[in-house]
């Protein structure tokens, strides 16, 4: 044993086995910090891996291997990034390299890659256990050669079985001689792009879209084509315009991203309210400690303004900021309006960016290039030094929740992040998180309300239609009396509505009214859903898909009836109703391409009179002229089994009536079976604190959050029996842990997904760190070394 420098790595390999740091010794004079990235071998290969520790010295003992090279480029992350990265993995029982996998930007980094050629006759692993499916697959599709990340992303794969069992097939097939793997060391994805520019000639053009584009480019100088698209023009209509020579194209290098767009003018002067909670936010930056604070506006009341020039003057005191939006959609209209009060010193960040978009970014953040970030959950692990002031735009949404590993919610996250870095963070929003206000309430954070809208219109006036009474007097339509005639009169004074559904497609199921047969997945626990345009039968969560049946598949007759309307649907019956009404439907079936979400708000914004839509129309709009908000089916997601259901039902209601009456009376019209439900009642009155009270009172009794803290456990594998007997023997162990209270195993509400099996242990406790003990260090090594099921550990769900 001799002294030596030593550090501790990180490997980047995806397995239970290489979850910790290694201790590694360092060549004589090379200098290395955390975050660096490092060459390193382990057993009989080398990988890349990230130093973890600070160099010291100490005795090198027997077995300690030498770090092969220090690989040039970025550091991967900082101290700061690394600490969170610790925090994280604690928190939400996830190894370190889960938790950095969300602090680190892959494609600044290199990797190993992994690839498979079919080497021998796979016929012989056949009832072997490797899955038939993936047999098929390597014969008909992966013959040639495939990379593992490949294989995983192919939806034939996934339904062939979980990573790990792919995993271990494949290494079956390797065994046998039937694959042969290939690995290699690659350099970063991120490499020289170019990209093409649209200039203005000045020459005139014919058409109003094409006229309007070039509008745009000679508005902002020179536009990016790609930001053309984004903004909402088609490929067909840039082609137009560099046809006719309204446009010329070049291409240059690509440049960090903006938002595309005209800028928008922010010369406001702020309200009585606004003043107050821009001082608010000041004093709590000027504190340099770490504080949080409630801006509890309601629809219209110029949050976003307040952010703005609470910003101005955080930068005013060498403090940077980063602002968060729930959707990536939203990020480019609130950008345009920060770079309208901050120019280039802003920029944006989320994952609909190319790689190289990306990186710049990130390299800019880094090198303190710009003084605010602006982007989807993602952005907040953007490496901005001195950004001591994080920004929560409608901290309410679920969206801030990550679903895969590792699953955090970034409201926590940013807390952390600025009790680190002594800052500030600001939640806001219409109808706050009820874990937020109830700490307002009791003044362990601070609290700043804005009830009135900024433009001084009064909140619209809300109309709870009982669709019960509707159907007894003989209405069978999806639409009430009442919502027919109040779009009537938007339309022949020249007014817009928006009618929301919380369902995409035309039904949401179909039946059989002669036997009753309603078609269901053949891999999941769900029924199928109509999309009557597309003539499918769709699955929303495999995506399985089957035609329409003209009989019934089950006794061949019929007749075969849709149930449950949709946003085609809706949009078809409102065009029977009001044949010259031009009608724009919004969901995740017509925003799939580029810059279809700006494309549709603009052409409703220009010349339509209906927009229909799901979620993604009760937040970010702004028209003056919508004057009248329709809730289709205020029940959907009502009654689901979740306790946050009533939460999520009544913010809904009441951030899709907000769109209505920003700058003339409006009016919404809540269609539901359940007028009484408090959720209902509670958002048709613009009553948050009444909703609040119940709410938290019911959650008390039952001890929900934020009476107690919430675990979920989701068990999942092939074999529902081999998932009841690991789920079953999770839960006793967890009934050992003083103060929780474990409920379970059951079904998940959607027992099977993609041919997996999936049963589900809650467990609640005043304090859950016991049981995340519990989990780290009983039940995800007994998971680790199961072979047919795997462990899904969700904190605070």
């Amino acid at each position: 044993m001799t002294a030596a420098g030593l550090v501790e790595v990180l490997v980047q390999q995806r397995t239970a086995r290489v979850d910790r740091p290694l201790t590694y010794a360092v060549p004589a004079g090379l200098p290395l910090e955390i975050g660096d990235v490092v060459r390193v071998p382990l057993g009989p290969r080398e990988l890349y891996g990230y130093v973890v520790s600070p160099l010291r010295t100490g005795t090198r003992k027997n077995g300690v291997r030498e770090i092969a090279a220090h690989v040039d480029g970025p550091r991967a992350f900082d101290r700061d990034g690394l600490a969170l990265a610790r925090w994280m993995a604690a928190r939400y029982c996830c190894t370190l390299g889960e938790a950095l996998s969300a602090v680190v930007l892959a494609a600044s980094l290199p990797r190993v890659v992994d690839r498979f050629e079919v080497a021998g006759p796979l016929e012989a692993a056949e009832g072997s256990g490797v899955p038939a499916r993936l047999l098929a697959l390597l014969r008909d599709d992966l013959a040639e050669g495939f990379s593992l990340d490949a294989l995983m992303r192919h939806p034939e794969a996934r339904r062939a079985g979980d990573r790990k069992t792919l995993l271990s097939a494949l290494s079956a097939l390797q065994r046998t001689g039937a694959l042969r793997r290939h690995r290699s060391f690659v350099r970063p994805r991120i490499v020289e792009i170019r990209e093409k520019v649209l200039a203005s000639t000045g020459k005139a053009v014919r058409g109003p879209r094409v006229r309007a584009l070039v509008e745009r480019v000679e508005q902002s100088g020179e536009m990016r084509r790609r930001d053309a698209l984004l903004a909402g023009f088609s490929a067909s209509i840039v082609a137009r315009a560099l046809r006719e020579g309204a446009l010329a194209e070049t291409e240059q290098r690509a440049t960090r991203a903006h938002s595309p767009g005209a800028r928008e003018e922010q010369d406001f002067v702020a309200t009585g309210e606004q003043t107050v909670a821009i001082d608010a936010i000041d004093a709590c930056v000027a504190s340099e400690a770490f504080s949080e604070l409630l801006v509890q506006g309601v629809t219209g009341s110029g949050k976003t303004f307040v952010y703005l020039r609470a910003i101005e003057r955080a930068l005013a005191r060498g403090v940077r900021a980063i602002v968060l939006v729930p959707e990536i959609s939203l990020t480019p209209q609130t950008a345009r309006r920060f770079e309208s009060v901050f120019g280039q010193r802003v920029c944006v960040f989320h994952s609909g960016l190319s790689e190289r978009e990306r990186f710049e970014s990130w390299q800019a953040a880094a090198r303190g290039g710009i003084d605010v970030v602006v982007g989807a959950r993602s952005a907040l692990f953007a490496p901005l030094p001195g950004a001591r002031l994080i920004v929560i735009d409608e901290a309410h949404e679920r969206t801030y929740k990550q679903e895969s590993v590792p699953r955090y919610d970034a409201l926590d996250v940013a807390r952390e992040r600025m009790r680190l870095a002594g800052g500030t963070l600001v939640l806001g929003s219409a109808t706050p998180p009820l874990e937020s206000y109830a700490r307002a309430v009791r003044g362990e954070i601070g609290h700043v309300r804005l009830e009135l809208r900024a433009t001084a219109q009064p909140l619209p006036a809300v109309t709870i239609v009982d669709l019960a009474a509707e159907f007894a007097a003989g209405n069978r339509r999806i639409f009430s009396t009442q919502l027919v005639d109040a779009i009537g009169k938007r339309l022949a004074c020249g007014e817009k509505t928006v009618l929301f559904v919380n369902r995409r497609g035309s039904a949401s199921f179909i039946l059989c009214r002669g036997c009753g047969n309603v078609p269901v997945c053949l891999r999941c626990s769900v029924s199928l859903t109509a999309h009557r345009i597309e003539g499918l039968l769709r699955c929303h969560l495999c995506d399985a898909q089957h035609p329409i049946p003209t009989a019934c598949p089950a006794c061949g007759g019929g007749p075969i009836r849709e149930f449950g309307a949709g946003t085609q649907t809706v949009a078809e019956t409102a065009q029977t109703l009001f044949p010259a009404a031009k009608i724009v439907r919004m969901d995740s079936d017509t925003t799939t391409r580029v810059g279809a979400h700006a494309r549709l708000l603009d052409e409703f914004g220009e010349d339509g009179d209906i927009l229909v839509g799901t979620q993604m129309v009760a937040k970010g709009l702004d028209f003056p002229t919508v004057s009248l908000v329709g809730v289709v089916a205020a029940d959907i997601g009502l009654h689901v089994p979740d306790f946050r259901a009533a939460e999520r039902t009544f913010d809904l209601i009441t951030q899709v009536a907000g769109r209505s009456g920003r700058t003339r009376p409006g009016e919404a019209i809540v269609q539901t079976y359940a007028p009484l439900h408090p959720a209902i009642a509670f958002a048709a009155r613009h009553d948050y604190d009444g909703f609040a009270h119940w709410e938290l009172a019911t959650r008390a009794e039952l001890r929900y959050p934020p009476f107690a803290e919430l675990v979920y456990l989701g068990v999942i594998g092939r074999g529902e029996r081999d998932v009841v007997r690991a789920a079953e023997r999770y839960a006793e162990l967890l009934r050992r842990v003083p103060g929780a209270e474990v409920l379970g195993p059951a079904p998940y509400p959607i027992a099977r997904v993609n041919d997996e099996w999936r049963y589900r242990i809650a467990v609640k406790a005043s304090d859950a760190e016991p049981v995340r003990v519990e989990i780290r260090e009983q039940l995800q090594p007994i998971a680790s070394a199961d072979r047919t099921t795997r462990l899904a550990v969700n904190v605070d769900p």
